[in-house]
């Protein structure tokens, strides 16, 4: 995707974000079947530190937050600063406080080598300015033997 591209796409996703806030409950109970299998195949547990790769308003962040427990954690990121908001005010309304939040792109992930124990992206994926980037920044933050888990819904010209 090119830039301009790549910067109407964030664009609609910022005009969008007070939507998704509104609407969270819909939406989370319309997907929980995808966050459920997602959680599944990334085998997700308490204890762990899971990386969320564009979790928009939250979900599966919020999700997640409750399974690693206390003794886990989670790393929300999203390129949106109005979804990293919306999905801030959510973790502090339900008292979590095992998640973190980050405003970043998928393709310049700011952590350190190894950091994740798992990574999932929920519906994110294709939207990645640069899939193949975005993909290496993945396998480079999660720990070796660790899993990625990513959930899409068809090729980014189907969208």
């Amino acid at each position: 995707m090119n830039p301009d591209e790549q910067q109407k796409t964030l664009d609609r996703w910022k005009s969008s974000a007070a939507y998704w806030d509104k609407y969270r409950n819909v939406i989370a109970q319309l997907f929980a079947p995808v966050t459920a299998a997602l959680i599944e195949e990334a085998r997700i547990r308490p204890g762990q530190k899971v990386l969320d790769v564009g979790g928009g308003s939250g979900e599966p962040s919020l999700t997640i937050a409750a399974i690693v427990a206390s003794n886990g954690s989670v790393m929300y990121t999203d390129p949106v600063e109005g979804m990293v908001q919306a999905a801030q005010a959510e973790a502090a309304r339900r008292g979590l406080t095992n998640i973190e939040f980050k405003q970043c792109s998928a393709d310049a992930l700011p952590f350190p080598d190894h950091s994740f124990d798992t990574a999932v992206a929920r519906f994110s994926a294709m939207f990645f300015a640069d899939p193949v980037t975005a993909m290496r920044e993945v396998l480079r933050v999660v720990r070796q033997n660790g899993s990625v888990s990513f959930a899409v819904w068809g090729p980014e010209k189907s969208n």
